[in-house]
This record gives structure tokens, sequence and C-alpha cells, in this order.
């Protein structure tokens, strides 16, 4: 299923609703930008990658993305497959995470008993 937000506040009131396990977001927002939209994710328990988006992708946005904790930057106009690719790493990921997370503390409640 997927979700469209026309702004941040929308965004995280979707988040907080539904289990979503990728974001993809403009670089720009106004008044707020992706950064804040990856602070807020990084406050969820299963925090979504961010792949943000823009026209203006350079290797600055990249190396800033990256260190930040994004998943990943893709230009606009999108190409299908480089959006398909990044979308599903990223959704493997997150999957990986939080299914892996719960396994392990399921076979830890496991063996307490």
């Amino acid at each position: 299923m997927m979700f469209q937000a026309r702004d941040v506040a929308s965004a995280l009131a979707l988040l907080r609703r539904h289990e979503i396990a990728v974001v993809i977001c403009e670089r720009d927002l106004l008044p707020e930008t992706w950064i804040d939209v990856l602070e807020h994710l990084n406050t969820l328990p299963k925090a979504p990658p961010l792949i943000v988006t823009s026209r203006l992708a350079d290797e600055r946005l990249w190396a800033e993305a990256l260190n930040l904790g994004a998943w990943d930057v893709l230009v606009k106009p999108l190409d299908r497959l480089e959006l398909i690719r990044s979308v599903k790493l990223a959704w493997d990921h997150w999957h990986m995470q939080t299914h892996t997370a719960v396994g392990k503390s399921m076979s830890a409640a496991v063996e307490a008993k």
C-alpha cells in the first residue's frame, strides 16, 4: 500500500497509524526539510529508511544525506528502474531489521521460560 502526504505533519500522522517500510521525501519541504523528516523517523520504534529526491542531487547532497543516515538520494525526474531498485533494497533492509529483532526477542523470551 502507498500513502501520500502533503506536509511533514500529515506524514507523521500516517507513520503513527500505519507500519510504513520506506519513506520517499523531496529535499525541500518548506518550511521543513528532509533532515527534519529523518529526525522524526529516527524517533519511531520501527524507523523506515528515507529516500531523498531532488532535481539538484549533487555530491554535496549525497554526502550529507548518507552521513546523516538517509538510505539513498535519487535524481528527479525519477528513473523507474533506479526507483524500484532503491525502494526494494530499503524495504529489504527495513524488513530484516524489524523482523530479525522480533525473532530474537521472541526466542530470548522462550529461552527465559
